[in-house]
C-alpha cells in the first residue's frame, strides 16, 4: 500500500534568492517550515493575474492543483515583494506597490477556485537588502 504524504499548505514565491532566508524564517513562525510545499517562480502572482506567456497562468495554477491532489494541503500563501525585476518599470515604489497587490488579489480569486484558504504576504526589501514580510488583509 502507497503511503500518502501530506502537508499543511503552499507558499508561492518569487524566485529572488535575497528571499530564501527570510522565506524560511517566515515559514517557521508559522509552523509551516518542513510542512509547506514551495513554488518558486519569477514573478510569482503576476505569473496568474497577468501572464507574459499564455501558458505562464496555466503552468502556476498547475502546481497549485499537483500540491492540492498530492499532498491535501489547506493553504496557499502568495507573496510578491519590492524590487522585483519581473515589475520592473518606472513607477513609483507605492504604485508598484499597489500592482502586486492588486496581482496577489486577482491571483487570489483563480486560485480559490483549487484550494479554498488563501493568504497574502508582501516582502518589501530596502536598500541594505533587509527583508521584512507584512501579511495582507482581505481589506487592502
Amino acid at each position: 500500500m502507497e503511503s500518502k504524504h501530506t502537508c499543511t499548505a503552499l507558499i508561492l514565491h518569487c524566485m529572488d534568492f535575497r528571499l530564501g532566508k527570510p522565506i524560511k524564517q517566515y515559514l517557521q513562525e508559522r509552523g509551516l517550515l518542513g510542512d509547506c510545499d514551495i513554488v518558486s517562480i519569477a514573478g510569482a502572482s503576476k505569473n496568474i493575474a497577468r501572464p507574459t506567456e499564455p501558458t505562464d497562468r496555466e503552468f502556476a495554477l498547475r502546481q497549485i492543483r499537483t500540491s492540492v491532489r498530492l499532498h491535501e494541503i489547506k493553504k496557499v500563501i502568495v507573496m510578491n515583494h519590492t524590487d522585483c525585476g519581473a515589475y520592473g518599470g518606472r513607477s513609483s515604489p507605492e504604485d508598484r506597490e499597489s500592482q502586486h497587490i492588486a496581482d496577489m488579489k486577482s491571483a487570489k480569486l483563480a486560485i480559490q477556485n483549487i484550494c479554498r484558504t488563501v493568504n497574502l504576504a508582501f516582502a518589501r526589501i530596502d536598500q541594505n537588502n533587509k527583508v521584512g514580510i507584512v501579511e495582507i488583509p482581505d481589506s487592502a
